[in-house]
């Protein structure tokens, strides 16, 4: 008789038996009651037991929750995280890939490559990785330093301090090259806390050249930092696919399906000529050498499409040192370094402009009607103002008309047209603001490139809020041949002289022609786009284009040296004082061939410890090649 069978019994009844009908189970069952009673504080000493309605409420009530418990687990495991051990069971056996892939390449107009891919390798030692045991860790750093061809002393040293500063794994050399790498592969294994890092790299050709326009990638993110590489980073960029791999419960491949495929970056054709701007590079950098000058800018346009043929900015900057991790110590030495610079003058210096705004201010009398083209002016060498100052020309022009003005560059002449004198009102200030933002001046052009600035255009109340100050006449005399607080950037003045060049249109410069695919298959034309157009009356566009093209054809033309080139051409020079006593910023800007301009080149040298057209000489030299080269 089972122990709950008896205790069924005792629910219903006492048993009673007399002694010599007990058998031996019942002795053994008599013994378990009187435990039973003894647990329970019975006083009978008979074989019974009460099994009361409390206890079996427990017991049912325990056996409830075990079996709640039990079906919660089960639904919580099949239903709710059922899905969570699902895919997790899939991660195991699905296995998903990045695929990289190539960024887009630059080319030049005659297509010549300006930047390529590569990999780089990187050395990285992992500390924890290392022998525990000095021996065996300074067998491994040896070999190491053989491989690397340095002291293992040196390697030592940089292992322990980077250690020290909390780094567990870090950069022992980087991009090394290609003989170190393929003994490092060979011997990898041996090595114990080494390994090789592969990553992308991006090499430019003639790094120096163009590295104002390409500009450079970050090595972590591969994303475009300055220049095309940054404006143009969501064409260039490659879009990485996936691959699906799939693998049985002992880790085997089954199958594999690429499932979203990689795509190129879009690969871009620029309008640049790459030898006209290695020609203008090798021509400025010899003047100032000559000249112990170290800044300057040069800018070529096609004045027709707006497409820039050349841009440089000196000192330059090897982009390629950004295909590398610089330390801080690096960098700081790059930064302090006097020819290195990466500040681009082309597009974002704010200069002073001197006499090359002649042209434009000339174009604002005819519109205003201030003066007539053929009207003359007396130049005595300066004008004297009512408070006793003395605005001096650079020489004696005697009578001058406006061609002549600005073939000879007479300053009383654009004084009196500017600001007044005698009996001419004179433009004034916000006349001469007004057209000079007709050529977009004091705002971006919108070249295809970041970080451009956009000039400076004053006026009266700018310059009482700033500085306090009223507005004199002077002041406007001083804007009226490119001095003062005018501000004006390189590639600003090469657009608006372009407009002088292609008939009256302001054409927004643009450096990328079209982007393509890998089988250079037309993917997006970068159209020209005009800014503005009939803004200047066609005859008072054709008088300035006269009296800039005097300029190279009369023997007391600033820009006569220009005469001798194998092409026609118009020009205007200008020499902007600094705020340094006795050094000048240089400029010139000229377009040819007059008849059907084919290129607008603007140069400025900073800081020339003369007066004379030096940019002159650089001119002649470029012009003189570029057309020569076209034949």
């Amino acid at each position: 008789m089972s122990n709950s069978h008896l205790f069924k019994n005792f629910q219903k009844s006492k048993i009673k038996r007399p002694r010599d009908e007990i058998e031996p189970e019942d002795i053994i069952l008599d013994a378990i009651a009187q435990r039973k009673e003894v647990d329970l504080n019975l006083s009978s000493q008979k074989i019974e037991v009460h099994l009361t309605q409390k206890i079996f409420l427990t017991l049912g009530m325990i056996f409830l929750i075990g079996i709640s418990f039990l079906f919660f687990k089960s639904f919580q495991f099949q239903i709710v995280q059922g899905k969570s051990f699902l895919d997790q069971s899939c991660k195991n056996k699905f296995l998903l890939q990045e695929l990289k892939t190539q960024r887009g390449i630059i080319y030049d107009r005659n297509f010549q490559q300006l930047v390529f891919n590569s990999q780089s390798f990187d050395l990285i030692c992992n500390f924890q990785d290392l022998p525990k045991d000095d021996f065996s860790k300074q067998r491994i750093i040896k070999n190491i330093a053989g491989i690397l061809n340095e002291p293992s002393e040196e390697l030592t040293l940089k292992i322990e301090e980077n250690n020290k500063k909390g780094l567990r794994e870090f950069s022992i050399s980087k991009n090394l090259d290609i003989n170190k790498v393929i003994i490092l592969k060979i011997r990898i294994d041996e090595l114990n806390g080494f390994s090789l890092k592969q990553s992308k790299k991006r090499d430019y050709t003639q790094s120096s050249l163009f590295s104002h326009l390409l500009g450079y990638l970050s090595k972590d993110t591969q994303e475009g930092k300055a220049g095309l590489e940054k404006y143009y980073n969501k064409i260039l960029e490659e879009k990485p696919g996936l691959l699906q791999t799939e693998r049985d419960a002992q880790g085997r491949i089954i199958a594999q399906e690429i499932i979203k495929p990689p795509e190129s970056g879009r690969n871009l054709i620029l309008y640049l000529d790459s030898a006209l701007q290695q020609k203008i590079t090798e021509v400025l950098s010899a003047t100032l050498l000559e000249y112990g000058v170290k800044n300057a800018a040069a800018i070529a346009l096609d004045p027709k499409t707006g497409g820039v043929l050349a841009l440089v900015s000196l000192p330059s900057f090897d982009n390629n040192i950004f295909s590398k991790t610089l330390s801080e110590e690096e960098f700081r030495g790059i930064l302090e370094n006097p020819e290195i610079s990466f500040y681009n003058r082309a597009i974002s210096g704010n200069y002073l402009i001197g006499s090359t705004i002649k042209p434009l201010i000339a174009t604002a009398t005819l519109q205003e009607k201030i003066i007539e083209p053929d009207y003359k002016i007396n130049c005595q060498g300066g004008i004297l103002l009512k408070d006793g100052t003395f605005k001096k020309d650079w020489k004696v022009h005697g009578w001058t008309d406006m061609r002549k003005a600005i073939a000879e560059s007479c300053d009383v002449y654009f004084y009196t047209i500017g600001g007044g004198y005698g009996q001419i009102k004179g433009l004034g200030i916000e006349k001469i603001k007004k057209n000079l933002e007709l050529f977009n001046l004091g705002e971006k052009t919108g070249i295809d490139l970041p970080e451009e600035e956009s000039g400076f255009l004053p006026d009266p109340q700018w310059k009482e809020n700033k500085l306090k100050e009223l507005w004199y006449p002077g002041d406007t005399y001083n804007v009226s041949i490119g001095q003062g607080y005018l501000k004006v950037t390189p590639i600003q003045l090469t657009v608006a002289i372009g407009a002088f060049a292609n008939g009256g249109k302001l054409m927004r410069p643009q450096i990328a022609k079209a982007a393509v695919d890998e089988k250079n298959n037309l993917i997006q034309e970068f159209q020209s786009e005009t800014l503005k157009e009939n803004f200047i009356l066609p005859e008072n566009l054709q008088v300035v284009r006269e009296g800039m093209r005097q300029a190279v054809t009369s023997a007391q033309g600033t820009a006569y040296s220009l005469n001798f080139l194998p092409v026609s051409s118009a020009a205007k020079t200008g020499t902007a004082q600094t705020s340094r006593e006795g050094f000048y910023h240089n400029w010139i800007t000229v377009f040819a061939p007059y008849e059907n301009p084919q290129i607008v080149l603007t140069i400025v040298i900073e800081n020339v410890p003369t007066e004379t057209g030096i940019t002159n000489k650089i001119a002649k030299r470029v012009l003189e090649w570029y057309f020569q080269k076209e034949k």
